[in-house]
């Protein structure tokens, strides 16, 4: 009994801390660049293979953060052409957030999970590459926020994500058919701006 008045106690506690807390919304944009990807796929009778080095593809969305040094930063965003150019993803995210509490310059750092949703289809119908369903996302990151005057300021910041367990789609001999590539881990990273707003 003692121990579960401890973690309501707890609870209480951490539940007060964002009505406390300092908290800002940021409209952001940002590049998003993944690294070179060789895609192979088996059947019973061929291998596929496909090398993909993309160029950068973008996204943009808000952050909503809450807390002085130590809280929460989430963030819901839509990528156009998310890893090729006929697939569009949703991205949602939930971190934890560390940073100094200065008034002007904010450094902070971040690290949680999320999820990523795409959708898409290519010329003949077929789910496209880029089409990898919905996944489970880690990211991490940092940055800083800088507010010269008043409560408006920008937002500079770099993450990184981790995406395991990806099967792509390669089309297959027949117009109206695709295989999935091998289950493996996709790795990208986001560099991104955008205008800050304190309340």
């Amino acid at each position: 009994m003692k121990t579960l008045g401890c973690f309501l106690v707890f609870t209480c506690i951490l539940a007060a801390i964002p009505a406390y807390a300092d908290s800002d919304l940021t409209i952001f944009g940002a590049a998003q660049h993944q690294g070179k990807l060789t895609l192979q796929s088996a059947t019973q009778t061929a291998t596929t293979t496909s090398n993909f080095d993309p160029t950068t593809f973008g996204v943009f969305g808000v952050r909503y953060s809450h807390g002085k040094i130590i809280g929460g930063e989430h963030t819901l965003a839509y990528a156009p052409n998310f890893i090729s150019s006929n697939s569009k993803a949703f991205i949602y995210n939930s971190d934890l957030l560390l940073q100094a509490p200065l008034p002007k310059i904010r450094p902070y750092g971040t690290v949680g999970l999320g999820w990523i949703f795409t959708w898409s289809k290519d010329q003949s119908g077929r789910p496209a590459l880029g089409d990898i369903g919905n996944k489970f996302a880690i990211n991490y990151g940092g940055g800083v926020k800088v507010f010269p005057a008043g409560p408006v300021g920008i937002r500079f910041d770099i993450r990184g994500y981790t995406l395991p367990s990806v099967k792509f789609n390669l089309p297959a001999s027949l117009a109206t058919q695709t295989v999935q590539t091998q289950s493996q881990s996709v790795n990208f990273i986001e560099y991104g701006f955008g205008v800050v707003f304190k309340f």
